[in-house]
């Protein structure tokens, strides 16, 4: 092929291949080799984009420190040791390659939420005591922080290109960004006194760290009304309350949009009506979204959980497209069930991987589902912005493919997720580029959501599931996980605050690693069903993993 096809054409099909494709042509024949050597750079530039790791070829590797952190470019000189890093960060993310733990200590022991700029090098954290502190990523420094009589007590904080968002106690929505973004012509016209003067003394304390993770004030959000929730997806802030959501424009600190009503149908012929119309009586009686626990937002689509249901709105018309009852005993045609039976990790990971064992579900043989005492708890979706991966509050993970079909076929592109057993609490749920980091009562898993969305079962397979799952085994006992509070996932780490006491009995005890491994093997192996009946005459189903 070397001498009769030209070399252009050659480059040509290298761009088909994948990595280790190249890496075998490299090793097993001497004229490959020398082609590859003497156009390493073009043939791995074009496996960069053939992987998505760039847009396209048309990207200059000078650009990749824009797009990339410094610990995700670790020791990158060219496109070769480029590519050989994405696969090496990949593969400690499926326990293949060597990983490790690590501890901030700046951040202080009463952590409750947690945002990470590895671009920038920082963590940011509020505090269950209130306050707000950023950390350096590197050297695990204090670089910039807002007093606790400021920042209330347990606040949320969100946070995208270089704006940090948190609540204020009088339900405003406070906005500051990134000093070394932050345009030159002084602070924000919306920023308030009490704002600016935070950020002064907040200056004077840090002022030898300027400006690295330091914040100037933007703007104060006012809130129309009482809210619940908020999602920050630059440039987009949602906020919502009991029957509206609102939508701001963060760069102008505008109110851009509000979308209601969200507890009831405002069409009796929307989407949403005809879940109902479909639904066992006792569905369709409880109609409301009830309390809202999470939300979610991207060009496109407003995303709701309430107690009694996951619904997506159309931020083009207003209108909910999907209406997902949390009542139901099954979600989908599908379920799979995360088992023992695991690859060993390799040498250094902290990461092992697990099969998942899947079912094949008749879900027309029964016009009634007993009704199940659950709830959704938190939605994501994915960067293409067609799939969604949605957490129950019993350690179950829903996966809808193409959500914008609506409710048509909707049981067949939709699947679920047993982690562990379904009696045990999920706690938080985190995505980055479609990674998919859960945290509950069994432990922390993590998975990919395309993956995910595309898992088959294969009847003639043992294990049936075509879905590995990564596990961190060391964080595998509920008591040890019962303060966590926040998960964040970046491209190089997964981020949760942790109990050091926790962390020492670990340390200090050969036999604890041991025995999780057992709690978890138990747990995972438990066929048990438990019925219960309600004052209400419905049936209450406590799932095992096996059922």
């Amino acid at each position: 092929m070397l001498t009769q096809l030209p070399p252009e054409l050659i480059l040509s099909v290298f761009s088909f291949l994948d990595l280790p494709c190249v890496r075998t042509l490299y090793l097993v024949c001497n004229s490959w080799k020398n082609f590859i050597d003497e156009n390493e750079s073009t043939i791995y530039h074009t496996l960069a984009a053939y992987h998505e790791y760039i847009r396209s070829t048309t990207v200059d590797f000078s650009q990749l420190p824009s797009m990339y952190s410094p610990k995700s470019l670790a020791g990158v000189t060219s496109w070769k040791s480029f590519c050989a890093q994405r696969v090496h960060i990949s593969k400690s993310w499926a326990g293949k390659a060597s990983s490790h733990y690590v501890s901030y200590a700046s951040s202080g022991s009463t952590v409750h939420r947690i945002k990470v700029d590895e671009q920038a090098g920082i963590i940011m954290t509020s505090s269950r005591d209130g306050g707000l502190l950023v950390s350096d990523l590197t050297d695990d420094r204090v670089l910039w922080s807002l007093q606790k009589t400021y920042v209330r007590q347990c606040a949320h904080l969100e946070y995208g290109k270089g704006f940090l968002i948190f609540d204020s106690p009088e339900g405003n929505k406070e906005v500051w960004r990134l000093a070394s973004e932050f345009p030159s012509t002084g602070p924000s016209s919306n920023a308030l006194p009490d704002q600016v003067l935070a950020s002064e003394e907040a200056f004077q304390e840090h002022a030898a760290t300027y400006p690295k993770g330091h914040f100037k004030p933007w703007a104060v959000l006012k809130m129309p009304r009482v809210t619940h929730a908020f999602r920050f997806v630059y440039p987009t802030l949602l906020v919502g309350a009991w029957d509206h959501v609102f939508l701001w424009d963060i760069p102008s600190s505008e109110l851009i949009q509000t979308i209601t009503p969200i507890q009831e149908p405002e069409d009796p012929n929307s989407a949403f009506a005809v879940v109902l119309a479909n639904a066992p009586s006792f569905v369709a009686r409880l109609g409301s979204l009830d309390n809202l626990n999470y939300v979610d937002v991207d060009e496109k689509h407003a995303f709701i959980c309430g107690v009694t249901a996951l619904r997506v709105f159309s931020r083009a018309t207003g209108k909910c497209i999907l209406d997902v009852p949390s009542t139901r005993r099954e979600y989908g045609s599908r379920r799979f069930s995360v088992i023992y039976e695991s690859e060993m990790s390799t040498d250094g990971a902290v990461l092992v991987n697990h099969y998942t064992d899947g079912k094949e579900l008749d879900l027309s043989r029964s016009s009634f589902q007993p009704r199940s005492i659950d709830e959704f708890i938190a939605v994501h979706v994915s960067s293409c912005g067609r799939h969604l991966v949605a957490m129950l509050a019993s350690s179950r993970v829903v996966i809808i493919k193409n959500f914008q079909d609506g409710p048509s076929s909707l049981d067949n592109r939709m699947s679920s997720y047993n982690l562990g057993l379904c009696s045990s609490r999920s706690k938080y749920l985190a995505i980055h580029n479609d990674r998919v980091a859960v945290a509950n009562n069994n432990g922390i898993f993590i998975f990919s959501l395309s993956a995910a969305v595309e898992a088959r079962i294969i009847p003639s397979a043992s294990p049936s599931g075509t879905l590995v799952i990564s596990r961190a085994p060391f964080f595998g006992y509920h008591l040890y996980l019962s303060n966590l509070t926040c998960l964040q996932l970046s491209d190089t780490g997964l981020y949760l605050n942790w109990d050091p006491f926790h962390l020492k009995i670990c340390q200090e005890n050969e036999a604890e690693p041991r025995r999780l491994e057992a709690l978890f093997r138990a747990s995972t192996s438990d066929q048990t069903i438990r019925y219960l009946r309600m004052p209400t005459g419905d049936v209450l189903i406590m799932l095992g993993e096996g059922m």
